[in-house]
């Protein structure tokens, strides 16, 4: 009889270690798209820089 309880305590463990590795997985995820969009967007200002600084050096000539 002793077991019985132990047994649903053990099982509670289980399912709230699962649900919180699928939690770690889906902010996992979310932060994998996040940095994509940031390195895509930092490349992008890289670039809007390297133009603007060489339409401005066309222009001091």
């Amino acid at each position: 009889m002793t077991d019985e309880p132990e047994n649903h305590t053990i099982r509670l463990l289980q399912e709230m270690r699962a649900e919180m590795r699928k939690g770690f997985e889906d902010v996992n995820l979310r932060m994998d798209g996040l940095t994509h969009i940031l390195v895509t967007l930092a490349g992008h200002i890289h670039q809007q820089d390297e133009r603007i600084e060489r339409l401005e050096a066309k222009g001091d000539d």
